[in-house]
């Protein structure tokens, strides 16, 4: 992110300490009152500007180059209490949770503009959920080979050289450890844990750890994979390129709209950093708006032979939906068993995909099987191509022939996908007329 210079106030206050060693005595007084007052009416406008309009503000905080970045929404009151509220890992481990765990904490704690070589933002009073990044205590986690940090923490910074007002963006630098970051007005009546979590679903909708990689789509044409999404800090390498020796690492910050780089990253010579969520799911950059992320084609997705989809029972429609209830009913009345789940998988011994039963008597678990292939008709389209079942599948074909007959029903025709997410698709609904079914990455 570039970073602004407030040139009028640093200039300022640069002459004045040059006039010092030239001029009189009176010329020197009146110089420096001059830049006092300069810098005290900064202050009183920056105070202003965070009060204003109900005082509610996002700030997309990074403690270091290291990690993700974090949101945070800030209310600043003119009685210099700001409430602050997050959810990441760190406050989820403050308060109990297991290491990874997202926790939302809010706390309210002092605030101050103070003046330095310019404004300050200042969060002068210890707000856990915020100042833990600014804690020099070892970074708490379970990983006990990880380096002890006493001393220095996360490294992040409290205070805030503020840079730039403009279009209800501030621009601000942490004033310790120098990472430029923005601040964005927020309406004031958004409920802060509401806000939080419509962000935390953002993140979900953009990345999943089950589904390994997305792509980033550059004007030339050429893409560049891009993996650990769901981690924040993204490994990125050009498409056909060696992973090993060419991949990037860059940290980036999910927010209420899409996503952000920490810093502008160049790739095959286009500069990108900001991103917003389309109407589609996909990611668009707003820096250049030609650049997207996407992910593979939903029938792409689906056809991977490292994923297993579990059948969403209780979401069923048309024949399906007719059938289930008669599976039940013949499982009762064969044996007493009791139908589990269905799921996909891939069969590297087959090299097939299987519909597997997982039907339970007792403490005993039968996993009736029934083999098939895929015919992707186009990115959103599917055909099952149904074949036989495994002897436990035939059994059971004779024994509860609606089982059979559901899987003929997959078999009927094709298919059209939707997901729950363009760049996350780990839920997937299969729709023919009335008949329908969802299927989840399990």
């Amino acid at each position: 992110m570039k970073k602004f210079l407030n040139i009028s106030l640093l200039s300022l206050v640069a002459i004045s300490s040059l006039m010092l060693g030239s001029c009189k005595n009176e010329v020197d007084e009146i110089f420096d009152e001059d830049a006092v007052a300069r810098l005290e009416k900064a202050k009183t406008e920056y105070i202003d500007i965070l009060t204003s309009n109900g005082g509610k503000w996002q700030m997309e905080y990074y403690a270091n180059s290291d990690e993700p970045g974090y949101i945070y929404l800030m209310t600043f009151n003119k009685n210099g209490s700001v409430t602050i509220s997050g959810k990441n890992q760190w406050i989820g481990l403050i308060q109990g949770q297991n290491f990874g765990t997202m926790g939302y904490g809010s706390e309210t704690s002092l605030w101050d503009v103070i003046t330095d070589n310019g404004p300050v933002l200042s969060l002068n009073s210890f707000n856990k959920f915020f100042h833990l990044f600014a804690d020099p205590e070892d970074i708490p986690s379970t990983d006990t080979e990880a380096p002890d940090e006493t001393g220095y923490g996360h490294e992040g910074d409290y205070e805030f050289d503020l840079m730039k007002y403009s279009n209800d963006t501030l621009y601000i630098t942490g004033k310790k450890y120098g990472i430029d970051m923005i601040m964005t007005r927020v309406a004031a009546d958004v409920e802060d844990e509401v806000y939080i979590n419509e962000v935390v679903a953002m993140a979900d909708s953009f990345f999943n750890a089950k589904i390994p990689q997305v792509y980033i789509n550059l004007p030339n044409g050429v893409r560049w994979i891009v993996k650990n999404g769901a981690t924040s800090i993204l490994k990125m390498f050009r498409e056909g390129a060696d992973e090993i020796s060419t991949a990037e690492t860059h940290n980036i910050i999910i927010t209420h709209d899409g996503l952000s780089f920490m810093n502008p990253i160049s790739i095959d010579g286009y500069l990108i950093q900001n991103f917003i969520r389309q109407a589609d799911g996909s990611l668009l950059c707003r820096d250049d708006n030609q650049t997207t992320m996407t992910a593979d084609p939903l029938a792409t997705v689906f056809q991977g032979t490292t994923l297993t989809w579990r059948l969403d029972l209780d979401n069923l429609g048309g024949v399906f939906a007719e059938l289930l209830p008669q599976i039940s009913s013949e499982l009762k009345s064969y044996n007493n068993s009791t139908l589990v789940y269905g799921q996909i998988s891939y069969i590297p011994a087959n090299s097939t995909y299987a519909v597997t039963f997982n039907v339970k008597r007792g403490s005993t678990k039968i996993n009736p099987t029934y083999y098939f292939t895929m015919d992707a008709q186009s990115d959103t389209q599917m055909k099952f191509n149904v074949g036989e079942g495994d002897r436990a599948g035939q059994l059971y074909a004779e024994k509860v022939p609606s089982m059979r007959a559901f899987v003929d029903a997959m078999g009927s025709g094709t298919y059209q996908m939707s997901a729950n997410s363009l760049l996350a698709p780990i839920s997937m609904r299969f729709t023919q007329g009335s008949n329908y079914m969802i299927w989840n990455i399990l």
